[in-house]
């Protein structure tokens, strides 16, 4: 017979607690949240810029219909051209929501060697959001520049809640620079899955402390989040 260690019995436990939270309190949190919120919960909204000659740059930011509260969610940004416009993309900067902390990213852009790849790009805070940025990644008609920021969500966030993000700019050459400010994305949150749970403290643990006892935290976080959410519907 084999026997699991302590530590991982623990972690279990903590799995385990996850399931119980989304089966215990997702109905009181969404009907707290209202369903006219989440009827005009948008995920992804796209924009054009007319450059002249034929050609129109086009913008999209776009992000999952739901996320779970206290996991992360990521912003997918889309900078592209039609007809025989080929810029250059300098920079992409993402607008997120109020409360988001610093975001890690990731580029999906053609190379001269080696074509179309995704790699991981540097951030940077810029204004009121947070930047990616190159000497120029080359833009045509099949191949956009695709820019991935993705988010730890604040802790005290809690189940059915509609989150709208900012918009966004980009900077480059011939024409395709643009302030898009309405260029939003909206996400209903749900109960965070074990799976998500594991998912979103992975890259941080070394810092952060185990598994267990992150799981355990974020776990903790969330009932805290969701009774004072309930409580706050039953008191307006």
């Amino acid at each position: 017979m084999t026997r699991r260690s302590p530590s991982a019995s623990r972690l279990a436990a903590l799995l385990s607690a996850a399931v119980l939270v989304g089966a215990g309190f997702t109905g009181a949190a969404a009907h707290s949240a209202g369903v006219s919120d989440a009827a005009t919960c948008d995920a992804s909204s796209r924009a054009t810029k007319d450059a002249g000659l034929g050609v129109t740059h086009t913008y999209a930011k776009s992000v999952t219909q739901t996320a779970g509260a206290g996991a992360t969610v990521t912003y997918t940004i889309d900078v592209g051209t039609t007809g025989i416009g080929n810029p250059y993309v300098q920079s992409v900067t993402d607008i997120p929501p109020a409360g988001f902390a610093k975001p890690t990213a990731k580029a999906t852009v053609y190379f001269a060697i080696g074509g179309r790849k995704t790699v991981e790009v540097p951030v940077t805070a810029a204004g009121s959001g947070w930047q990616v940025s190159t000497t120029g990644w080359f833009v045509n008609a099949s191949n956009p520049a695709t820019v991935k920021f993705t988010y730890p969500m604040p802790t005290f966030s809690i189940p059915g809640q509609t989150v709208t993000s900012g918009g966004i700019e980009v900077t480059g050459t011939v024409g395709v620079g643009n302030k898009l400010p309405g260029l939003t994305a909206c996400f209903l949150t749900r109960v965070i899955s074990p799976g998500e749970a594991i998912g979103s403290v992975g890259a941080d643990l070394s810092s952060s402390g185990s598994t267990e006892s992150i799981i355990e935290n974020t776990v903790s976080s969330i009932i805290k989040g969701i009774l004072g959410g309930i409580g706050g519907g039953i008191g307006s």
